[in-house]
């Protein structure tokens, strides 16, 4: 088949492509396979030919699914691939916060030793997910070796191994004041845009910490300011406009780390790109199942 490769992954793909016994193309119109990000313009009027998406992101909200699912296209995300990255970059932040290392960066700039510094640990901390899916998951394993005590939500409140218990997502309100550390890795839907606002940050505890590697869409961020000052860390990693505005306020807020949506990404990231590329195109190639199939 003839294979169509987002600009910004050509380089690294287009081997893999090839090697897996496909054409690669630079004509939509001929295109059987694309491969990349999720693209509104994706639909049989763009690529005549086009039978298979294979997305490079496991979000697929910038599909027309309905219209992709009438066309008889399947759609393949990445769901999988980068959770073991996001998950380091969360535990990562979570003990940089409680750790207090940047206080010490600064002291160490300035030749202050100084040893009141306010130290915790993650035994015992109640970590709250919302989101219960493979970036979650992954983050589980890793926090629950400190000793964390860890509660999931998801659409209908099914238990997922590994938590101590599991709610309806609908009714995170009731507890979200109980948490020490929420993890947020959402996608976006109409159930999750603006499920956030400074009225919900206002119930987090004071010390709370607050993570969001899913979708930007989750916060109402216009609502937040002068709504988080309590809290001992929000870390976002996305936002709802990228990049984030200059004039944001987010920017000069103390107790707010502001990643450019980078969670994901490590040096083994292009490594399993490939080999999930690899793995589909040669399913493919056989008639077999694909993996990650979202339609």
């Amino acid at each position: 088949m003839r294979v169509i490769i987002q600009e910004r992954f050509y380089d690294i793909l287009k081997d893999t492509v090839q090697r897996s016994g496909h054409e690669v193309v630079k004509d939509k119109q001929v295109a059987d396979i694309y491969i990349g990000f999720a693209d509104k313009n994706l639909n049989k009027t763009n690529y005549p030919n086009l039978q298979y998406i294979q997305l490079m992101s496991a979000g697929f909200d910038g599909l027309d699914i309905d219209r992709l699912k009438a066309d008889g296209i399947t759609v393949m995300n990445a769901r999988g691939i980068y959770s073991e990255a996001i998950a380091e970059y969360i535990v990562g932040h979570v003990l940089n916060v409680l750790k207090n290392i940047p206080i010490y960066q600064e002291r160490q700039r300035d030749k202050i030793w100084d040893k009141d510094v306010t130290i915790e640990g993650l035994k015992g901390k109640k970590v709250f997910y919302l989101g219960t899916g493979s970036i979650a998951q992954e983050t589980l394993k890793r926090m629950s070796a400190f000793g964390t005590i860890n509660y999931g939500f998801n659409s209908d409140g099914r238990l997922i191994d590994g938590f101590e218990k599991c709610y309806p997502l609908k009714n995170y309100r009731s507890y979200i004041k109980d948490a020490d550390i929420i993890i947020a890795s959402l996608p976006s839907n109409d159930a999750t845009i603006h499920l956030l606002s400074g009225e919900e940050f206002k119930l987090m505890k004071d010390n709370a910490i607050f993570i969001n590697v899913g979708r930007g869409t989750l916060i109402n961020e216009r609502t937040l300011k002068d709504n988080i000052d309590h809290l001992r860390a929000l870390i976002l990693d996305v936002f709802e406009t990228e990049p984030l505005s200059k004039d944001s306020f987010l920017w000069e807020c103390d107790n707010v780390i502001i990643t450019p949506h980078i969670s994901a990404f490590d040096i083994k990231s292009d490594e399993n790109r490939k080999q999930l590329v690899e793995n589909n195109l040669k399913l493919i190639k056989k008639g077999g199942t694909v993996v990650n199939k979202v339609i």
